[in-house]
């Protein structure tokens, strides 16, 4: 019975292929192809004694070219972010012929995730060539593997891994069971227009303040609370994914450095603001757009706030395309900016996912979803960076039947409270936020606003509580 499932599914197999899309289409044959296949070799793995391994598979190739393929099978429950290959080949029985050294550093292999590299050769393999393979899983746990294999063959090796090891493995938690340090509550201000506001940062002395237009009034802040950190934005009104990146980012570099230089009070500039990405090649120009800013400002001396990306964005198919802007913030010591908002409550869409990822009761499709892009792309990807939320508050806007066009915080709290539950909300997210080491603070959207654009988010009558719940945090 065994045999003839065996044979059925074989037969439907062939079918289905015979049936399907050819691999490759030519114009002027259009008839379905079936590619035979060699088997190569075949040969028992045997048994570990541990019921985890590292597989890895080795094989030379003579043509069309001399190349040696190196396969890493993650077969164990933890996740393997720091791998590091060196692959060293030489000829045993000559001094005079060179040692060939590649180095290969893999992508974040999750458990049952395999990933392959292929090491090309100018010229012909050792005939009596090995290859000594030094394999660094994570720091203080490696292995040395030694293939001495005639050129055409194949090696694997099952390197076990016990759960002693899963120490060496574990990637830390970014988010810690309990708020830690002071509070990260800041304020984001449209115009300097009340004295309110500086009475605020003088008696707070808050984590973060964030500016747009006039940027003077950052170096009284500075001076009243110095370990305030500052965050300006320039008005841009071409945020178009058009022409070269480089050369946008280079240009709009130029066209404020007079302002750049003369501001003296802030730490990091932002560029665009809440760029709308609809396709992932949008996202792409945008990374290249902040990587070279990011490197132009850095010429001038200059720290940038990278990404500043709107409530509910990006999407999770979106976000990798912007890791090479993240990397080289990292490097010129740059941060990551963010907007948050929510509505009723700032605690809605909590424990929510995202199209992509699965959800997490930590983070949230709206709030906290800084915490999806920490967890699943930069601390894989080697690139926490400290976070700024420069915009966080409640909006109606993010409501899907927002027919009654509430805006902030007021539409929704104003008519029937002095703002304190409000203050209680901003006071939560205060409290998750310092349960992420690497986020700096939060910028409260709005004060300070003279057109009445955004009246209803206004917080300058709420200015004294808040700097009660800063006090509350010491």
């Amino acid at each position: 019975m065994k045999r003839f499932r065996r044979a059925l599914c074989t037969l439907l197999a062939t079918m289905l292929l015979l049936s399907s899309v050819p691999l490759v289409v030519h114009a002027e044959n259009v008839s379905p192809l079936v590619i035979g296949a060699d088997v190569a070799i075949t040969a028992d793995v045997p048994e570990s004694e541990s019921p985890y391994t590292l597989l890895v598979q080795a094989t030379s190739r003579t043509q069309p070219t001399a190349c040696y393929i190196l396969t890493i099978t993650n077969l164990s429950p933890w996740p393997m972010s720091s791998l590091r290959i060196v692959d060293r080949y030489y000829s045993l029985g000559s001094d005079t012929e060179p040692e060939v050294d590649h180095e290969w550093l893999p992508r974040r292999l999750s458990a049952n995730e395999a990933t392959a590299y292929v090491i090309r050769y100018d010229s012909d393999l050792y005939a009596d060539g090995c290859h000594q393979i030094e394999i660094s899983i994570a720091d203080g746990l490696s292995t040395i593997l030694i293939d001495c294999g005639q050129p055409g063959s194949t090696s694997v090796w099952s390197v076990p891994l016990s759960d002693e090891m899963a120490s060496y493995l574990a990637e830390p938690t970014l988010t810690l069971d309990e708020p830690v340090g002071t509070s990260k509550l800041g304020l984001h201000v449209t115009a300097n227009s009340s004295p309110e506001i500086m009475e605020f940062i003088r008696t707070a002395q808050p984590a973060v303040v964030a500016t747009v237009g006039g940027t003077d009034w950052l170096a009284d802040v500075k001076e009243a609370s110095p370990d305030t950190i500052t965050v300006a934005r320039l008005i841009e009104r071409d945020q178009s994914f058009t022409g070269d990146p480089a050369e946008r980012a280079r240009e709009f570099v130029a066209v404020n450095t007079g302002k750049y230089l003369t501001a003296t009070g802030v730490d990091y500039w932002l560029g665009w603001n809440e760029p709308v990405i609809d396709e992932p090649w949008q996202m792409s120009w945008y990374a290249a757009f902040e990587t070279e800013r990011t490197i132009a400002m850095a010429e001038l001396g200059l720290r940038v706030a990278v990404g500043n990306f709107a409530v509910g964005n990006p999407e999770a198919d979106e976000f990798s395309a912007f890791l090479p802007a993240i990397a080289a913030a990292k490097e010129y010591g740059g941060v990551l900016a963010m907007h948050e908002y929510s509505a009723p409550t700032l605690s809605d869409g909590l424990g929510m996912g995202i199209p992509g990822l699965d959800s997490d009761t930590d983070s949230g499709a709206l709030t906290l979803r800084y915490r999806y892009w920490y967890n699943h792309y930069l601390q894989p990807n080697n690139l926490i960076i400290p976070l700024i939320i420069t915009e966080a508050g409640i909006d109606g806007g993010v409501l899907a039947d927002n027919t009654s066009g509430a805006g902030g915080w007021c539409d929704f709290y104003g008519s029937t409270s002095d703002g304190a539950d409000y203050v209680q909300q901003l006071s939560w997210y205060d409290d998750e936020l310092r349960r992420d080491p690497y986020v700096l603070g939060f910028a409260i959207f709005n004060a300070g606003d003279i057109s009445g654009k955004w009246e209803s988010f206004d917080v300058v009558d709420l200015l004294p509580q808040l700097a009660d719940v800063v006090a509350s945090k010491p």
